[in-house]
């Protein structure tokens, strides 16, 4: 994590434009754990712990523990309210994707199982088309994190891809591989490159 952290304090000194988040307790990890279908990785926690969130207006939305867990509270009350993946899609465009909710990409059985399989902790969007896709971030039983595009426009793309997960599994990726990664495609994004 040493890395990410790095590139936080940059953004947030240079350019403010991490917000900052304040590294988690064990209480709000131990509260954050119960809107999860499995077990946080042991990376994840220490991630919480460390560095809390990423979090900036437009780019990023890792969001800390505490902030997440008040996220899950506000969606108490809609029919798609988990940290799966598909949830958060859902979510993500403010509770209005019937492609998904109406099942007409995938069956209510097959919603379920990519939803217990795959959780997700957040997203990262691009300025070209801040509208219309953004990068997920999700990890599964065994630990390991991977990051899935979703475009708009070809939401089946993304579909079938969790569709082929479930077979193969998240390929072996820690979260600071994957969060590196987001940032190396933030840097077009973040003031402080232009």
């Amino acid at each position: 994590m040493e890395q990410i952290k790095i590139r936080i304090i940059e953004c947030e000194l240079e350019y403010d434009e991490i917000k900052e988040s304040s590294p988690a307790s064990d209480e709000e990890i131990q509260e954050l754990t119960s809107y999860f279908s499995l077990p946080l990785p042991k990376e994840l926690i220490e991630f919480y712990k460390t560095i809390g969130g990423i979090e900036s207006d437009e780019i990023f939305c890792i969001s800390s523990a505490q902030n997440l867990t008040q996220y899950m509270k506000q969606r108490a009350d809609f029919a798609h309210n988990s940290t799966g993946i598909i949830d958060m899609i859902i979510a993500y465009w403010g509770n209005d994707r019937p492609e998904l909710q109406k099942y007409k990409l995938l069956t209510l059985e097959e919603t379920e199982k990519i939803n217990s399989n795959f959780q997700c902790i957040g997203w990262m969007t691009s300025e070209e088309d801040i509208e219309e896709s953004s990068e997920y971030v999700i990890f599964d039983q065994n630990g390991n994190f991977t990051n899935i595009y979703c475009h708009q426009d070809n939401i089946k793309a993304t579909t079938d891809q969790l569709l082929d997960f479930l077979e193969s599994g998240l390929p072996e990726r820690s979260l600071e591989n994957v969060l590196e990664e987001l940032f190396e495609r933030a840097e077009g994004n973040l003031s402080r490159w232009d």
